[in-house]
């Protein structure tokens, strides 16, 4: 937190002129809520200004407990944050959609590539041997006596090769078979389950990407993964590492009841941070804010990208027209958020 400063009144003279895209509405002085929306459940909150500069830009959602930075969904309407909390559910679900389905394309190639194996291993078996039966050569003579019809002799049929059972004989090629089978089974069960657990790990990676890309010790691992699949991380934002260099607060040149706020801010950090929400708090002799009113990087940068973030090093000046608060506003501070 910037410390406040006291600043001094000129007197004004006549009534000059204002600007037409000049806003002086009273209600921007209004300490209102902010409205926050969770990265995970898209659960909306109303946020203080006090409450996120408590947190240092961090928050917890009280849904699904999950700590995540509210800068980059914070909104000044509670329609906008809704609007933006449906737009989230719905990418979350297509993109759940599209992994489950590559998912099932790959589990169904991988069924076809093992049929294919399956079909080869039948061409391969060996062809079952007709069983020998017996011929005439293996059989003894019968000798009957035609003359001793009254007391005929029982014939003997007697086989060279003893005739095996077909039920204790089990064909190799059903043995092999099954063998093949309940080996195919054992390994597509393991890698269905491994596959299903990197998919899960995968979700939760991506559904809590905000909050792990802030911690310093993970980041790295996010950032290789982000890189194979081309895709983008939020920039890291550490308030703490931003430096104000130069503040002013004067009276506007050309229009009535009117002030111009400058500043002048450094990243003094060693890494690319997010440009910060800018908050301007007006207080009175007891130190009571009496207004305040705050910026999003898209109102105080003239030109500037706000996506490619604050390089190490770099210098931000900032100069915003705002309305002028009251003679009871008497000091002043900035802060970051």
């Amino acid at each position: 937190m910037v410390p406040p400063v006291r600043y001094g009144r000129e007197r004004r003279l006549g009534a000059p002129a204002r600007r037409k895209n000049l806003t002086t509405t009273p209600a921007m002085w209004s300490v209102s809520a902010m409205y926050v929306v969770c990265p995970t459940c898209q659960s909306v909150y109303p946020l203080t200004a006090a409450q996120l500069r408590a947190g240092g830009g961090r928050v917890r959602c009280g849904n699904c407990n999950t700590v995540f930075d509210a800068a980059s969904v914070l909104f000044d309407k509670p329609q906008q944050a809704l609007r933006f909390a449906e737009q989230q559910m719905h990418a979350v679900s297509q993109e759940i959609d599209d992994l489950v389905g590559r998912a099932l394309d790959e589990v169904s190639a991988a069924g076809a590539q093992n049929q294919d194996v399956s079909v080869d291993i039948h061409e391969q078996e060996p062809t079952n041997q007709p069983v020998s039966t017996p011929q005439e050569s293996d059989v003894a003579d019968l000798s009957v006596d035609m003359d001793t019809y009254a007391n005929p002799t029982v014939a003997e049929f007697v086989f060279t090769a003893p005739v095996q059972s077909d039920k204790d004989t089990v064909p190799a090629a059903l043995l092999f078979e099954s063998g093949v089978a309940r080996t195919r089974t054992s390994w597509g069960a393991i890698a269905a389950t491994v596959f299903l657990s990197l998919l899960l790990f995968g979700q939760y990676v991506w559904v809590e990407r905000y909050h792990l890309a802030g911690v310093p010790d993970f980041r790295p691992y996010l950032e290789t993964v982000c890189a194979a699949l081309d895709c983008n991380l939020p920039l890291r934002h550490e308030t703490a590492k931003l430096e104000v260099l130069e503040r002013e607060i004067r009276n506007h040149p050309h229009a009535d009841d009117a002030l111009l706020v400058n500043a002048t801010f450094v990243n003094s950090a060693d890494f690319v941070q997010r440009y910060p929400i800018f908050e301007v708090t007006f207080s009175d002799v007891s130190g009571t804010p009496v207004a305040m009113r705050r910026f999003l990087p898209g109102e105080y940068l003239d030109g500037i990208d706000s996506s490619r973030g604050m390089a190490p090093g770099q210098q931000t000046r900032l100069m915003l027209e705002i309305v002028d608060p009251g003679d009871r506003a008497v000091s002043f501070q900035f802060d970051f958020l």
